[in-house]
């Protein structure tokens, strides 16, 4: 799918990515994400008016990394029914 963008869009993003063209954007290298990093339901909450995103990310209604590991540890310990 081809997306269409005028001149002087093509020129802002290009200047503001410090890249040659557009199509190099394909090519970029945007790092991993962090597994320790962790998200402020607040501050999602704050954006989710210019968000449109997941409706739950937007609500808050996440895990953030503490409670993935508190919630991974607790099933891992659950004893299966034979």
């Amino acid at each position: 799918m081809t997306i269409r963008v005028s001149e002087t869009t093509r020129e802002i993003v290009c200047k503001s990515l410090d890249i040659d063209r557009l199509s190099a954007v394909i090519d970029m290298s945007y790092g991993g994400f962090s597994t320790t990093a962790d998200v402020d339901r607040e501050k999602t909450k704050l954006y989710s008016d210019s968000n449109r995103g997941s409706v739950r990310l937007n609500t808050g209604r996440f895990y953030t990394v503490k409670e993935y590991d508190e919630r991974i540890n607790r099933i891992k310990k659950m004893k299966l029914p034979y």
